[in-house]
């Protein structure tokens, strides 16, 4: 997002080119290079298979504008032992979460440029990561197919449903999550650009979505704003159904309905500890929203969300999706903050 923020996509894009690199962001950075021959998504606890695959590979990591926290990281496990440049224009910023070698102040654009102008050009066969072979794997990759769906008779599978939601959704759009175990679902789901994304997992609290989804839909009034919120987090905010239909906002709630608490059903499960208290009953959320006056659809399959193109395509007015989704698939975040409690009992 740093980066972002200092417009140097340009800039990290020719340095890429010209030093044989591979790009990746932070998931607050989430597709500031989407479609890009070089792109490998985001790095850490919301990785593809194919970002991992590469980035295995390297042989030094540089880092501009993005705080390399737990997520960011995967509790340590996202990068290679190799060396890590890491570029911020606070120096407070560097070291906070994860250890560099060698730490930079400075602006991520001008930096950028600083190094285009330093650095000697490098033959093609000093940029093993830019090769026809290579690229052409890259580009073959389908976030589609880096999973299995687990769909049930009642249910979806919130990464395939979060496939579907990327082709039916407005091209242009905001994009507001709150937090819960469906952000599992984020790197299934584009944004025109990075500024176009609000995460508000602060603290790991929930229920902060739905008063930032306001804000933004409020605006940015041309651009339709989609809110992701798990059932738990909405139960707290509901009320302010009343306020998207009273401003009239362009808001699609894309309601990702588990009947639980995931993570802390997951997280007790992880634990072996009574789950009972994290779960309860299937509300239909639809029929609450549509007495607000809503458009609100429930969402057990992928045909009927299909179904819904021509209202998702050209929303007219506040709508809501009630989709029932899986609760036995975890987060790929849930089983690395595991691993990380067992490596530190």
């Amino acid at each position: 997002m740093g980066a972002h923020r200092a417009g140097a996509k340009a800039a990290l894009e020719a340095l890429a080119d010209k030093t044989g690199a591979l790009l990746m962001t932070s998931a607050r950075g989430k597709d500031m290079f989407h479609g890009h021959p070089y792109n490998l998504g985001i790095l850490g606890s919301f990785s593809h298979a194919m970002g991992r695959r590469m980035m295995d590979q390297s042989d030094c990591v540089m880092v501009f504008g993005a705080g390399l926290n737990f997520l960011t990281m995967s509790f340590g496990a996202a990068i290679p032992p190799v060396p890590l440049i890491h570029v911020d224009s606070v120096r407070a910023h560097i070291g906070r979460w994860t250890t560099a070698d060698l730490a930079v102040v400075g602006d991520a654009r001008v930096v950028a440029e600083q190094l285009l102008a330093a650095l000697p050009e490098r033959t093609a066969a000093d940029k093993p990561f830019h090769t026809a072979e290579t690229l052409a794997t890259i580009a073959a990759f389908d976030i589609a197919r880096d999973f299995k769906a687990a769909h049930t008779p009642r249910t979806v599978d919130p990464r395939a449903l979060g496939v579907e939601l990327d082709k039916l959704l407005p091209r242009e759009r905001n994009i507001v999550y709150d937090a819960g175990n469906f952000l599992g679902v984020l790197p299934y789901v584009t944004v025109p650009s990075p500024a176009h994304l609000k995460m508000t997992s602060e603290f790991a609290s929930i229920g902060l979505g739905f008063g930032t989804a306001l804000g933004v839909a409020k605006g940015r009034p041309g651009t339709p704003t989609v809110l992701i919120i798990g059932d738990g987090g909405f139960l707290m905010t509901m009320s302010e159904l009343e306020t998207a239909i009273r401003e009239d906002l362009p808001l699609i709630i894309v309601l990702m309905n588990d009947c639980a608490y995931g993570a802390e059903l997951h997280f007790l499960a992880m634990r072996k500890l009574p789950m009972g208290k994290s779960v309860f009953p299937d509300v239909e959320f639809a029929s609450v929203a549509e007495a607000f006056g809503f458009q609100a659809y429930t969402i057990r399959t992928l045909d009927e969300l299909r179904a819904l193109r021509p209202v998702l395509e050209k929303p007219d007015g506040p709508i809501l999706l009630d989709c029932k989704v899986n609760a036995e698939i975890a987060a790929p975040f849930m089983g690395e903050f595991a691993e990380f409690e067992a490596r530190h009992q």
